[in-house]
């Protein structure tokens, strides 16, 4: 699974590299727009899902029957991703996308066929099947690189590309997701577990993914604003595009993470999470430290060397922003015991009170606009950390029962 990950975010440099190059800034602007769209809705709507599934079928032992009422609320998910996705192409075709039509059905596909690695992916995790996993990740991004490879090599346009940033995902069928798998046991067995409402446990995740998106994500936004300059803006944006990239790529090993959890969990081992949350959070904490002093040395070399000189960043601006992406790194951790437990809602309180400390930042700061902001973001991944952190030391609602063994998976 790790080096599926590395071979992640290595396929997405190859493919922004060769599609910014062969487009050039300007064109290569429609692709970006595609591309955001399409991280918003996997980190607010598809890893949800992912997540989901990954936890029922481990404690239903692998069986594909502990889903039989989820996919309802799965498919209503997916549904209602596709649709924002279809509106906002048709919305934003004239502002954002050269007002080409064609990217209309990129749009309608993109979290389809999204959903269908994800799905893939949970499957080949609740069942313990993790170098599967990492090879599914790998074949996605491979896919997407190649596809970016093979539209520059033939000359298409970024319609094409948009293509072939969304058509990867069929390569998961590759590792075979959904085979089935002997030996699992009866998943009557954990039938209290499995009767919470997957309506509750999604209402809560789908608030708390937005909520810390709009945390991680919408400074550029704020930034512009509150008045900053063009050049304070786009500063703002690849320095902390740059430093999130490791958050972007931990999402992938949360699948390795969950099974473990949800099963502690299941057991009624308290303890051992309380001690592994206290431990987590502390040490995150001592590390973002660290990483904030560093990257206020090293930072606004290493982006100016990436960007060119008229992106360099301030040594507050990178030291803020590194700070707060080991923060957020260490909540999604965190996040893992609650959506073990199946307390989303916990979730969802942490991250709204995070949201609203990182406003009260932005307000109370006295500085220029990109230092407010990203102080605002330090803030309220801080403020997410701790509230997630609490909720996880606080004791379950109830006991949950004991998994399904897994031994003959």
């Amino acid at each position: 699974m790790l080096l599926g990950t590395v071979a992640a975010i290595v396929g997405s440099y190859v493919f922004i590299l060769v599609g910014a190059r062969s487009l050039g800034e300007d064109v290569f602007a429609l692709v970006v727009v595609m591309w955001t769209l399409l991280f918003l809705g996997l980190t607010v709507f598809l890893i949800p899902v992912e997540q989901l599934i990954i936890r029922k079928l481990t404690l239903g032992g692998g069986e594909a029957s502990a889903l039989r009422d989820s996919w309802k609320v799965i498919g209503s998910v997916v549904a209602g991703a596709t649709l924002l996705a279809v509106v906002f192409a048709v919305a934003a075709r004239g502002s954002l996308l050269d007002d080409d039509l064609a990217f209309v059905p990129v749009a309608a596909l993109m979290f389809p066929l999204h959903a269908l690695l994800l799905i893939g992916r949970a499957f080949l995790a609740g069942r313990g099947r993790f170098a599967a996993y990492g090879a599914a990740v790998a074949l996605d991004a491979f896919g997407k690189a190649g596809g970016a490879v093979l539209v520059a090599l033939a000359g298409w346009g970024p319609v094409a590309l948009a293509w072939a940033l969304i058509l990867s995902p069929l390569l998961v069928l590759i590792v075979r997701p959904f085979r089935e798998v002997s030996g699992a046991e009866s998943v009557e067995t954990i039938a209290p577990m499995l009767e919470r409402s997957d309506r509750r446990f999604m209402a809560g995740f789908l608030l708390a993914t937005a909520a810390s998106q709009t945390v991680l994500a919408a400074g550029p936004l704020v930034v512009g604003a509150l008045g900053a300059s063009s050049a304070a803006i786009s500063v703002f944006f690849t320095t902390t595009t740059l430093f999130r990239g490791p958050m972007s790529a931990s999402y992938n090993l949360l699948a390795r993470v969950l099974p473990g959890l949800t099963r502690s969990a299941a057991a009624g081992d308290h303890d051992a999470v309380n001690r592994l949350a206290r431990n987590v959070a502390v040490a995150g904490v001592l590390a973002a430290g660290l990483v904030g002093v560093a990257a206020a040395v090293a930072g606004p070399p290493v982006v100016q060397l990436v960007y060119g000189s008229g992106y360099r960043p301030t040594a507050t601006l990178a030291a803020l922003a590194a700070a707060g992406v080991i923060v957020g790194i260490v909540g999604l951790g965190i996040t893992q015991v609650l959506v073990g437990r199946g307390e989303t809602d916990r979730m969802a309180v942490a991250w709204l009170v995070a949201v609203a400390a990182a406003a009260l930042a932005i307000i109370v700061v006295r500085s220029d606009p990109t230092i407010r902001v990203v102080a605002g973001f330090l803030t309220g991944e801080v403020v997410a950390l701790a509230g997630l952190t609490v909720s996880a030391l606080v004791k379950p609602r109830r006991p949950l029962p004991a998994p399904v063994s897994d031994t003959a998976l």
